[in-house]
């Protein structure tokens, strides 16, 4: 066997034991749980000692012919059986018998057998176990029960035919004693289960309030899940409403572009019927519009948000749209770039596209002449807030250029370049942007807008 181990059967037997004893009321429910233990554990305590006292008690009684000791002890230990054993009893009654099985039996030996046959021995516990019990208050009233209880067995034994006899002055000092003895031990242990009994209490109505708390917050954690589970299935539903007004957004996208497509093609095919190459040009420069606000739509079809436009994405494809459309002979034009990413709101993206390409077709148209190679170049920066978007060219420049874009009172008018030159300073107004012309070693245009 292990060390420190009880056996099998006596393990078992004490375990049988302690669950018996222990009351079914939890542990949480407080002062009554402990009471009840107790209780519990004083009928057990009186049973065992009891049956092992009872037996030469009751032989004792039987030799010296004391008829009453025997019915009186026989009467008291079946009471204890019987409250060990019925356990629906309510608590108040129960101890009830108790106290009043244990006064009856001191005050019935203290009357039959007298001072020595132990009835002042079974009145000592009596006010304690009412203390304990009941409260500070039943222990006093248990000490006077026992003062009444020496005075009735002092008087008795001139009424009654009794076996014993002493004298009621020395009665009176042994009960005297007793009583003080009774009431030196008795008033500081019901003190002592008084407050242990308030602090259970304390910790009764803590655990209570914590119960309470806890039901609190799982109440608040359900409600908060039902929330959760609430705006989780709103978000679901706001993601797939915005699902399909991407969708909506890239087909409408989509189909303005098509359409715009569809124009530019028309053009196109006017212009392949088209004799005159005036006409042609012009249907040209009209196509090259079309196609700069067609390709913003493509852009936003192809990217997943439609807020902005990549700049730089954009106008690098709108470059090679350019340099494919109008397509110098011998490769003598070069385009260059040097762009940062910027992105702008569809409504300023557009003007700049249709500016840049305006400035790209007049830089093609007259800044070259007579098959002269040169280069264009396209800047795009960002300094503090400002875009600066740059077209410049070195080919032979613009001798009036403040003129041609109406920062001066000229009245020179070139119909050839009136609508470009017009569309170009609509545009500036809708952007907001301030020129920054240059005709030094070529022409130079810069926009600065705000982003």
């Amino acid at each position: 066997m292990e060390k420190g181990k009880k056996s099998g059967p006596l393990d078992r037997v004490f375990k049988s034991i302690q669950g018996y004893l222990t009351p079914k009321a939890p542990v949480s429910s407080g002062l009554s749980f402990w009471r009840e233990l107790i209780l519990t554990s004083i009928l057990f305590t009186m049973t065992i000692l009891g049956t092992i006292v009872y037996f030469p008690s009751v032989y004792l009684a039987w030799t010296e012919g004391k008829t009453e000791v025997l019915w009186v002890d026989s009467c008291a230990l079946g009471l204890i059986y019987f409250l060990l054993l019925v356990k629906r009893i309510n608590f108040s009654i129960k101890a009830t018998m108790v106290l009043t099985m244990n006064y009856c039996l001191g005050l019935s030996l203290l009357i039959f057998v007298g001072p020595e046959g132990g009835g002042l021995l079974w009145l000592f516990p009596f006010p304690v176990l009412a203390g304990v019990l009941f409260g500070l208050t039943p222990s006093l009233l248990g000490l006077l029960a026992n003062m009444i209880a020496v005075f009735i067995a002092s008087r008795a034994q001139f009424y009654m035919n009794l076996p014993w006899y002493m004298a009621p002055e020395r009665l009176y000092v042994v009960g005297l004693n007793f009583l003080i003895a009774n009431t030196i031990v008795c008033v500081p242990l019901t003190i002592l289960m008084r407050g242990l009994q308030e602090s259970v209490q304390r910790r009764h109505e803590y655990l209570t309030n914590l119960r309470l708390r806890k039901a609190h917050i799982y109440r608040s954690k359900r409600t908060l899940e039902k929330e959760i589970a609430t705006r989780i299935e709103i978000e679901r539903t706001l993601e797939e409403n915005l699902r399909e007004k991407e969708v909506l957004l890239h087909e409408i996208h989509h189909r303005v572009k098509n359409n715009l497509q569809i124009v530019s093609g028309m053009l196109n095919l006017q212009n392949m019927y088209s004799a005159e190459s005036t006409t042609s040009e012009i249907l040209s420069k009209a196509q090259n519009r079309i196609t700069a606000m067609a390709m913003i739509h493509d852009h936003l079809y192809k990217q997943d948000k439609f807020a902005n436009v990549d700049m730089k994405t954009y106008l690098d494809s709108l470059l090679r749209h350019l340099v494919t459309s109008y397509f110098p002979s011998g490769n003598r034009i070069g385009f260059e770039a040097d762009m940062e990413t910027v992105r702008l709101s569809m409504e300023k993206a557009i003007p700049c596209g249709l500016i840049v390409t305006e400035l790209i077709s007049n830089s093609l148209k007259h800044a070259f002449p007579n098959e002269a190679k040169g280069n264009i170049f396209i800047q795009l920066r960002v300094k503090e807030n400002k875009i600066h978007l740059t077209v410049k060219d070195d080919g032979v420049g613009m001798p009036a250029i403040q003129e041609w874009f109406g920062q001066t009172a000229s009245k020179k008018n070139d119909t050839d370049s009136s609508l470009g030159l017009m569309i170009i300073r609509s545009l500036c107004n809708q952007l907001k942007a301030e020129l920054d012309l240059k005709n030094v070693g070529g022409t130079s245009v810069c926009l600065i807008f705000k982003t």
